[in-house]
């Protein structure tokens, strides 16, 4: 599956702002990737950057994900962890979207993933016994 035929496959309200979330994380630098990973689109600049996942509750919101969310600077204390060790990230919520904000924490994302010697963390699966 594509990262188009993921998003067509929303209801419009999550298409339209998974639509908009995908143009700002594609324009934040010129040689992104974007590929579907673990059922939701997963974007990668020399290393896993983030990820979008649409929410489960009754609002219109999606979460965007950073692998190396620890190590942004959160001045304004918007990324959650839930229980997360490394991934953080910022609920956006339809209507309410800060651009200024997410192309601020992907800037951060994609310099770090360009200027840090250590490999992004990776999502792994639990091994079943």
């Amino acid at each position: 599956m594509t990262v188009d035929e993921y998003i067509n496959r929303q209801n419009p309200e999550i298409h339209r702002l998974l639509d908009h979330i995908r143009r700002l994380i594609l324009e934040a630098a010129p040689r992104i990737q974007e590929k579907i990973n673990w059922g939701v689109p997963f974007y990668s600049h020399k290393g896993q950057l983030c990820y979008l996942n649409p929410l489960r509750s009754p609002e219109v919101a999606v979460d965007l994900c950073f692998l190396r969310g620890y190590e942004l600077a959160d001045d304004q204390n918007v990324l959650e962890n839930r229980g997360r060790r490394t991934v953080r990230s910022l609920v956006v919520r339809a209507g309410e979207v800060n651009e200024e904000l997410i192309r601020t924490l992907l800037q951060q994302a994609v310099l770090l993933n360009e200027t840090s010697k250590e490999k992004p963390a990776t999502l792994q699966r639990k091994r079943e016994d």
